[in-house]
């Protein structure tokens, strides 16, 4: 039975939709992480009336320079990268998501990612609008004049789930007029001519499909898809954001990790839109000067639950260099540098924990102690709510610290590695004795036999 649910999860996984739901929302990463790096400039205001406004002794009082009256002259043009990058960011997950699955196909990628794209830009709804006489645009001449203004928002967090269905929609389309085979096409089709001119020509069928279904859905029936799928959605958000949500993913994820399957691959392929979109909301709310949100943006499950990887594994690998038994002391100088940048597979594959009976209760057990530690302090407002992504790679006291602009971050990522670490210990111990009763039957049925006088 155990068996037949883990070749359905190793299935699953790699179904072409999840794997293209998963490597199109990991390619858009560094859209968020560039749009995260200039809205950590943009955000520095507070921290300069916290820290540097005189009230602490040893920083140095900027409040009053000439600095300080630059810095928040400059923010509204910091946040334009911004805008452009995680503002647009249901855009940007449209093409990715198309390419993608397209790949999946060996359909010509790029032309279902454009496809994808135009799809959702005719699912919003400009507007005509005048502008103001200070806009650089506004021509003294024509005052009256109107410019069409496409609204960020629908491009945005909330065109997430938008745009993931109508890329899938443009490669499907595709994929039943094109007929594709199953080897990837030539370089140079018959007659000499370029792959990408015939896939450019062959594309135009299904793109011009999609994007006049949509049209006459949204602007000739006058259904509002944007609308229509944010409230569908909505459950998600209310569900997703929730102490029982953080619960029952670490349980799936940690017990498919135990079974040896990749559980934060299949539980991305579902909630990582839902954690993405929770992020983009509480950096625009933060751009806006207002309250946050979401307290499980995906930054809160990156630093204060996934803390050296899946299991909470950077404390256990310190705690590896306390034990007596060689194996034990070796896993912990393979795992300790890996595990400091968010890389445990030494760790799982050396001890081992996959497979491991003994070892599985803290690796399931520790993640549900500290994702309630987590949720709870955020909640309560000890530690500020998560609205930038740091690249997963950084040590996570550096990645808590950033992602909340918060130094009780810190402090935080601290009480978590120490419940962790009280939680894997006596696990360790025992599974150091184990190995060392181990030792002494092998090495008990190495010994002589004296011969029987």
């Amino acid at each position: 039975m155990w068996k037949k649910i883990l070749d359905f999860l190793e299935k699953a996984s790699k179904q072409h939709h999840v794997l293209a739901l998963r490597d199109g929302m990991i390619g858009s990463v560094p859209i968020i992480l560039v749009g995260s790096c200039f809205l950590l400039l943009a955000a520095q205001g507070p921290v300069l009336s916290a820290y540097f406004s005189g009230q602490v002794s040893w920083l140095p009082n900027l409040e009053a320079s000439g600095f300080n009256a630059w810095y928040l002259s400059k923010v509204d043009l910091l946040k334009i990268p911004y805008l452009f990058t995680m503002g647009l960011l249901g855009l940007y997950i449209a093409f990715t998501v198309a390419t993608c699955l397209a790949r999946q196909y060996n359909l010509p990628p790029l032309p279902q990612g454009l496809g994808a794209v135009a799809a959702l830009l005719v699912a919003g709804t400009p507007s005509k609008v005048a502008l103001p006489a200070s806009n650089p645009l506004h021509d003294p001449a024509k005052p009256e004049a109107t410019f069409w203004v496409v609204p960020l928002k629908s491009l945005g967090a909330e065109g997430i789930f938008l745009g993931i269905l109508l890329a899938i929609f443009m490669v499907e389309l595709s994929r039943l007029i094109l007929r594709p085979g199953k080897e990837k096409p030539k370089e140079e089709a018959a007659g000499g001519i370029p792959q990408s001119v015939v896939d450019a020509f062959a594309s135009f069928l299904p793109m011009l499909l999609v994007v006049s279904v949509v049209f006459l859905v949204v602007h000739g029936f006058g259904f509002d898809l944007q609308k229509q799928i944010v409230h569908a959605s909505s459950f998600l958000a209310r569900l997703g954001d929730t102490l029982g949500c953080v619960l029952a993913v670490n349980l799936l994820l940690h017990l498919f990790g135990v079974a040896g399957v990749h559980g934060i691959s299949v539980i991305n392929a579902v909630m990582l839109p839902i954690w993405q979109q929770f992020l983009v909301h509480n950096a625009d709310l933060h751009a806006a000067g207002q309250s946050l949100q979401y307290v499980t943006a995906y930054p809160f499950w990156q630093w204060f639950i996934w803390i050296g990887g899946a299991g909470v594994t950077l404390s256990p690998t310190w705690l590896l260099f306390t034990m007596r038994h060689p194996h034990l002391r070796r896993i912990g100088k393979i795992s300790v540098v890996p595990a400091l940048f968010n890389v445990n597979e030494p760790f799982l594959f050396g001890l081992p924990v996959v497979a491991n009976p003994l070892l599985a209760i803290p690796f399931v057990l520790a993640p549900l102690v500290c994702g309630t530690a987590a949720f709870l302090a955020i909640s309560w407002g000890l530690v500020g709510k998560p609205f930038l992504e740091a690249p997963w790679v950084l040590p996570c006291f550096l990645g808590a610290t950033l992602s909340c602009q918060d130094l009780r971050a810190f402090l935080l990522v601290v009480v978590n590695l120490a419940l962790s670490a009280a939680i894997w210990f006596p696990f360790l111990k025992a599974y150091e004795r184990r190995l060392e009763r181990a030792d002494r039957e092998a090495l008990s049925s190495q010994l002589p036999v004296s011969p029987i006088e």
